[in-house]
């Protein structure tokens, strides 16, 4: 059976510490040196990260391909070395018109098919991060990288409006894996014939896991991390389920493959026994093939 130190935690990350600051205090938390977390969040950036202990750090890659959701805050005006406030001001420009029509532009980011990679960012390039390279006063040739963007939405409220000249706005977006919400910003700001910088970050969702279901790690305790447990039916909720006896169990986290005669085209299960989590299974030829066996 699983230990019981292999799970999904949610965690709400505050502004200020980098994503794996929040890795290292829940090694401190929880005592297990084994864990991941699903998908960077910038220093500056909040909310909510899944993170992976003990064995489900095998599962790390299943979850970082779905879906995300964020509130972002745009300042227009001006371009920063990183895309966001913890960059040099490198550019300016003059402000939007207040006439811009917003949906107009959250429609035509819905036709997006790619879009750059930040300078600084963790993307390796010949095996060094971009923002080693970066910081060294290099400058990395970086590829457009595919994006899809699945919603987007001003917030017409939060509109920023002096002498008739927009200097902010927040918008909501559910984006691909791999979308840098810096790099969509920037390119929101040029649609409105300005320049622009991510000031306010939050990921609001991953897949259909809200961030009201994560812990702040300020408060996380020895006594209480476990509260934040995620059932891997709902991370993995894109997986069909398989539910196998005590016989079919030790087969398979022997390595062993089980027949399969159910519907074709559904290539990866997650396998279940008694209620826990034993592996993830490809299907080929009518045969299920352990993946992943966690032990």
């Amino acid at each position: 059976m699983i230990k019981t130190d292999s799970c999904f935690l949610a965690i709400d990350k505050p502004a200020g510490i980098s994503s794996f600051e929040v890795i290292r205090r829940l090694r401190r938390i929880t005592g297990i040196r084994k864990i991941g977390h699903t998908g960077t969040l910038d220093p500056f950036a909040t909310g909510l990260l899944i993170c992976c202990l003990g064995s489900y750090t095998r599962l790390a890659s299943l979850v970082e391909s779905a879906d995300k959701t964020y509130l972002a805050k745009l300042k227009f005006g001006v371009r920063s070395s990183t895309g966001d406030p913890e960059g040099e001001i490198v550019e300016t420009a003059s402000l939007p018109s207040e006439s811009i029509d917003w949906q107009e532009i959250a429609d035509r980011a819905l036709s997006l098919q790619e879009l750059p990679v930040p300078i600084y960012s963790a993307v390796k390039v010949d095996g060094n991060r971009a923002y080693i390279l970066a910081r060294k006063g290099l400058v990395p040739d970086l590829p457009k990288r595919p994006t899809r963007i699945l919603s987007m939405e001003f917030l017409p409220e939060t509109l920023e409006v002096d002498s008739g000249s927009v200097h902010g706005i927040t918008y909501r977006c559910t984006v691909s894996k791999g979308t840098y919400i810096r790099s969509l910003s920037e390119w929101l700001a040029e649609q409105a014939a300005s320049i622009g910088i991510t000031i306010e970050l939050r990921r609001e969702a991953v897949a259909d896991i809200q961030v009201g279901l994560a812990g702040e790690i300020d408060l996380l305790s020895s006594e209480n991390w476990r509260q934040y447990v995620l059932d891997p039916r709902i991370v993995l909720a894109g997986l069909p389920v398989y539910e196998v006896d005590s016989y079919q169990a030790a087969k398979i986290q022997n390595g062993s493959d089980l027949p399969y005669r159910g519907d074709l085209g559904k290539t990866r299960f997650a396998i279940y026994h008694n209620n826990s989590l034993i592996a993830i299974a490809l299907e080929n030829e009518q045969m299920l093939h352990p993946e992943i066996v966690l032990a």
